[in-house]
C-alpha cells in the first residue's frame, strides 16, 4: 500500500478486523511516511519523550510493587503501614496520570490541562491525607509542632479547593462554546 500523500483526504477503513480497534479514520498526517522524512532532530526529541515516558513507566511499576511488598511484609502496626500502602498507590496514580499526560502531549493533542488539575488536586489530597495521619498516630500534639500542622493542612486543603474549582472552571470553559453551536 502506498503512503498517503499530504493532499489526500483522510480514508476510513471499509471492513476492519473482527475483534480489532482500529481508528474510523487515518489521518493523512500520521504513518510511515512522516517518520522517514523527519529530521534527525525530530528523531531525538521523539528518542528522549519515549525515555521519559519509560522511566515514568518503571517508576511507577516499581513504586507499585515496593509499595505492596512493604505491606505484605510490614511489621509494624497495623495503621501505620495502611497508611504507607495508601500513600504508595496515591503515589502510583500520580505518576500514572503524569506518563498519561506526557504521551497525550507527544501524539499531538496538544497540552492537556485538566490531567494536571486533576493530579495537583490528587497530590493535595495526599498531604491532607498524610497530615491527618501523623495527626492520629502520634498522639495529643501541642505548640509549634501542631500550628505546623494545622498551616500544612489548611494550605492543602486550599490547594485542593482551588484546583477544583479550576477543574470546574475548564469544565464549564468546554461546555459552554459547544452548547452555542
Amino acid at each position: 500500500m502506498p503512503f498517503p500523500q499530504d493532499s489526500d483526504p483522510p480514508v476510513a477503513e471499509a471492513n476492519p478486523p473482527e475483534g480489532t480497534r482500529q481508528p474510523l479514520v487515518r489521518s493523512s498526517r500520521s504513518g510511515w511516511k512522516n517518520i522517514l522524512t523527519a529530521t534527525p532532530l525530530r528523531h531525538a526529541v521523539d528518542a528522549v519523550q519515549y525515555g521519559i515516558a519509560l522511566i515514568l513507566l518503571v517508576i511507577a511499576v516499581v513504586v507499585l510493587i515496593r509499595t505492596a511488598a512493604t505491606f505484605l511484609s510490614s511489621q509494624s502496626s497495623y495503621p501505620q503501614s495502611l497508611i504507607s500502602a495508601i500513600d504508595g498507590v496515591l503515589i502510583v496514580i500520580i505518576v500514572v496520570d503524569v506518563l498519561r499526560t506526557v504521551l497525550t502531549h507527544f501524539e499531538g493533542s496538544g497540552f492537556p490541562l485538566r490531567p494536571f488539575l486533576i493530579i495537583g488536586i490528587i497530590s493535595a489530597v495526599r498531604d491532607i491525607l498524610s497530615v491527618s495521619a501523623r495527626l492520629a498516630l502520634q498522639g495529643p500534639v501541642s505548640g509549634s509542632g501542631f500550628a505546623r500542622l494545622a498551616i500544612e493542612l489548611g494550605v492543602s486543603s486550599a490547594v485542593a479547593l482551588a484546583l477544583a474549582g479550576a477543574l470546574v472552571l475548564t469544565r464549564i470553559s468546554e461546555v459552554a462554546p459547544s452548547a452555542e453551536v
